[in-house]
């Protein structure tokens, strides 16, 4: 006898809300992103020192997300880190950098990433400027340039993301330059996460 019918559990609502966002702090906005509805709707314009809470219900995935912000502010330096990470994203990054918008792309991903699938770590030791595989759960995107100090963190991988995601975009440089700095840190092997 079971509790809940898994049946039930996967029906989808007729009309089901998509996206939703909220900035923090001060003016409080929730947006709610129907299914045609994308980035743009949702997200909207970047500006400084903002910070936005926001769920993606598969909508789009984490490089699609660096793409928007990067043509918002122009080309900056990437440092992210993800628990996997796939072939298409790793294309994307590389595209990016080719386009000139990724000045400096480095990273962190889980280990397991490159024994399951080897092609795509090759390829993304030769588009980063310095990657690492550790044992790694945490989904960090940071953008600095002059102007912009800019993360993402949250729940979403660099993969296509076809299930409810939950994140926080912050654009308040001294966040940034704490995810940037632990990320450096882990890097060159300084962490305390040993």
């Amino acid at each position: 006898m079971t509790l809940f019918s898994s049946e039930n559990l996967l029906k989808k609502a007729p009309d089901r809300i998509k996206s939703r966002a909220i900035d923090a702090p001060g003016t409080n906005l929730l947006k709610i992103g129907k299914a045609n509805q994308k980035i743009q709707a949702v997200i909207g314009q970047l500006c400084q020192d903002m910070n936005k809470h926001y769920v993606s219900m598969g909508d789009w995935s984490t490089h699609d997300l660096l793409f928007y912000l990067l043509e918002q502010i122009g080309p900056a330096k990437v440092y992210f880190t993800t628990w996997a990470i796939s072939e298409y994203a790793i294309r994307q990054l590389h595209n990016m950098i080719e386009d000139g918008l990724i000045l400096e792309l480095k990273g962190i991903f889980d280990y397991r990433n490159g024994t399951r699938k080897p092609a795509e770590l090759q390829f993304l030791q030769k588009i980063t400027t310095d990657i690492k595989a550790a044992k790694c759960h945490a989904k960090v995107t940071v953008i600095i340039n002059d102007s912009w100090g800019v993360c993402v963190v949250g729940s979403a991988n660099y993969t296509r993301n076809p299930r409810i995601e939950a994140n926080v975009l912050c654009s308040v440089r001294d966040v940034a330059e704490f995810h940037r700095d632990w990320i450096l840190n882990e890097l060159k092997g300084e962490s305390d996460f040993e």
